[in-house]
């Protein structure tokens, strides 16, 4: 409640936008109508929604910053110091879980969306309608273990890879560095021969400055002519416009070299 209301002013007006980033991305099976899962009519969600809710939120690691404590405590210097445990016991019990949420109500059972991650590979579960929570978290292992037993990833270009260079004659740096924002993969299952793929690069027009981190184009990854996957492209590092004084430098090195 309180970061609806920082967020929005109200809890109405923080419900209406969650429902149209629902609508954002895609989900048809989910109808918010308050900003804490309690049960309520017309409030609903299914196991494959909130798994793309999820998929959506690990773009932001810095969540991971949170959903990996197990244990803290609030007003920890006073005499009324109170003890939070994490009870999603995964992070401790399983070996890469790092998140992210449980929850429980009369009507929708012990649930857990989890994700565990082990070397370039990510996995992202959920159940609901669990009898209890120990039922919940062995489901969830299971499950989890179904999905690193029986699938890897195949990494074409990783994270932060340059895969091109551009030359931006007012820029202050006058190539710059273009990467993958994430890895450029596909899913197969072990013991599969690997894919040979290749890529094709789309850049936007790019207007500086531009700071490293946004969006300046796709890498499609192919596998034949059919797109696999497709991975946002940004800069390796910032690109500011060069100054006045520089560019006249350049004009006169470029007069003298008869580039001109």
């Amino acid at each position: 409640m309180v970061f609806a209301e920082r967020i929005a002013g109200t809890e109405e007006k923080f419900v209406s936008k969650m429902n149209k980033k629902a609508k954002e991305l895609g989900l048809k099976d989910t109808n918010f109508k308050n900003a804490v899962g309690l049960d309520e009519a017309n409030h609903y969600s299914s196991a494959y929604d909130m798994a793309m809710m999820a998929r959506e939120l690990v773009k932001h690691e810095q969540i991971f910053e949170y959903t990996t404590i197990y244990e803290d405590y609030l007003r920890q210097n006073t005499d009324n110091k109170f003890w939070l445990v994490n009870t999603n016991k995964l992070i401790k019990t399983y070996e890469g879980a790092d998140g992210l949420k449980t929850g429980y109500t009369k009507e929708a059972g012990y649930c857990l969306t989890a994700t565990a991650k082990k070397d370039n590979m990510r996995i992202i579960s959920t159940i609901m309608g669990a009898s209890d929570s120990k039922s919940r978290n062995s489901q969830m292992a299971t499950l989890l273990d179904y999905g690193f037993n029986t699938y890897e990833m195949q990494v074409e270009v990783k994270k932060g890879e340059v895969v091109s260079r551009r030359r931006m004659p007012k820029a202050e740096n006058e190539v710059i560095e273009i990467v993958t924002k994430e890895d450029a993969s596909v899913l197969i299952q072990r013991g599969e021969e690997k894919n040979a793929l290749n890529y094709e690069i789309k850049l936007n027009k790019i207007k500086l400055p531009v700071k490293s981190g946004e969006e300046v184009g796709t890498l499609i990854l192919k596998d034949g002519k059919n797109v696999v996957s497709k991975v946002p492209l940004t800069l390796k590092e910032d690109a500011k416009k060069a100054n006045i004084l520089e560019l006249y430098k350049r004009s006169i090195k470029s007069l003298l070299s008869g580039n001109i």
